[in-house]
């Protein structure tokens, strides 16, 4: 017969002694990866932004310096003398050109932007 008045031996449990399962530290880092995750997707986003801001300046850089350049060589006087005035204008406006391309509209065209400057002709211009 079984005695019902003896006690109870304990019982030891070895997955309190190992400690947290793997899944279960995964697991309490997840809000740890989405915050990081979130961290990246902004900076490759803002990246994504300030590359197609300077890409679409230098686009429209480049849209104007072909129109003035055109302007430049048409036979109607007025049209030379504004293309001349754009050139002088893109020299000095903000828009992004690299120094190469700078270097190349100079090569072409310092001679008319120096002869519109001395004309008078970038004082419309406000002298930016």
């Amino acid at each position: 017969m079984i005695d019902l008045t003896a006690t109870p031996l304990p019982v030891q449990s070895t997955a309190a002694a190992a400690g947290p399962a793997w899944w279960e530290i995964v697991s309490a880092l997840a809000p740890v990866g989405t915050l990081a995750a979130a961290v990246v997707a902004a900076v490759v986003g803002l990246n994504t932004i300030r590359q197609r801001s300077y890409s679409d300046r230098r686009a429209e850089f480049w849209r104007r310096a072909e129109w003035a350049l055109e302007a430049s060589v048409s036979p109607d006087p007025q049209m030379q003398a504004m293309g001349t005035m754009v050139l002088a204008s893109l020299a000095k406006s903000d828009l992004i050109a690299s120094d190469e391309e700078l270097q190349l509209l100079d090569a072409v065209w310092i001679d008319p932007i120096a002869e519109a400057e001395e004309a008078g002709l970038d004082e419309e211009l406000g002298d930016a």
